[in-house]
């Protein structure tokens, strides 16, 4: 397996690397696209290496329009052939859509959706070629309105649509897209949220499976969406998020059954 992750941290990306050298070992390729490399980042490199994985950190910022294309040439000049993306770079930019930036509105757009049209652009040929599999980090917020978000919940909806057009385009091709929509993940980026252990106890109690989910749940579902055999799933957003999601009509007062 030959695949491009982009970015990597000790998050979601992270998780994702670490499970794909634990199930294909010696036979997998990788190319980790890090906005900046760190310690952290060069020691998963170095796990990954040794369960026999050959791996590429490169070093991208995704929120530059040439550079997805430049990502997938530098990886197909290491690696010969291409079986698969996972789009997981994202940014967040918290505030009232009233007082949003223009430029924080398009960064936010050029990063989270745009970079990921020009990944699958760029990849194209050489997914249709592997029969190969694109995979797209979106969020609860692209399916729900998350107040005080920005522009987030926007470009995630976005991402999520941007998958499905890509499914149905690409289907012929043998190319499978679809879309991951995590809830609530503790990762690097969201910890100083679950430092206030009321502010955690307090989240969890609204999730039905009453805890917070952590990266390697994600990066699971991930392999799963993008191992061959998994050859008749695409055009889907799937969400992982504990149940959350579907708890709104729960919320309401008075239901009966409610305790």
């Amino acid at each position: 397996m030959k695949i491009i992750v982009t970015g990597v941290s000790c998050g979601i990306g992270g998780a994702v690397c670490e499970q794909l050298a634990k199930k294909h070992g010696k036979a997998l390729s990788l190319v980790m696209s890090v906005r900046r490399s760190t310690e952290q980042v060069e020691a998963l490199a170095s796990a990954c290496r040794l369960r026999g994985a050959s791996v590429i950190i490169e070093k991208t910022d995704l929120s530059q329009s040439q550079a997805p294309a430049e990502l997938v040439a530098r990886a197909l000049a290491q690696f010969g052939s291409l079986d698969a993306i996972v789009s997981n770079a994202g940014i967040a930019g918290p505030a009232p859509l009233e007082d949003l930036e223009l430029d924080a509105w398009d960064r936010m757009f050029a990063v989270t959706c745009r970079a990921s049209w020009l990944l699958a652009k760029a990849a194209f040929p050489h997914l249709r070629e592997s029969h190969g599999s694109f995979v797209a980090i979106a969020s609860q917020s692209g399916r729900h309105p998350h107040r005080g978000t920005g522009a987030y919940s926007a470009a995630k909806a976005a991402l999520i649509m941007l998958c499905r057009q890509l499914a149905i385009e690409w289907g012929q091709y043998g190319i499978r897209v679809n879309s991951v929509s995590p809830g609530m993940i503790r990762t690097p980026m969201t910890e100083a949220v679950y430092q206030d252990e009321q502010v955690k106890m307090a989240r969890e109690a609204i999730v039905p499976l009453r805890t917070i989910g952590q990266p390697s749940d994600v990066a699971h579902l991930i392999e799963y969406l993008l191992d061959p055999s998994n050859r008749y799933l695409t055009g889907e957003d799937i969400g992982i998020d504990g149940g959350l999601s579907q708890t709104v009509l729960d919320r309401i007062p008075g239901l009966a059954g409610k305790r």
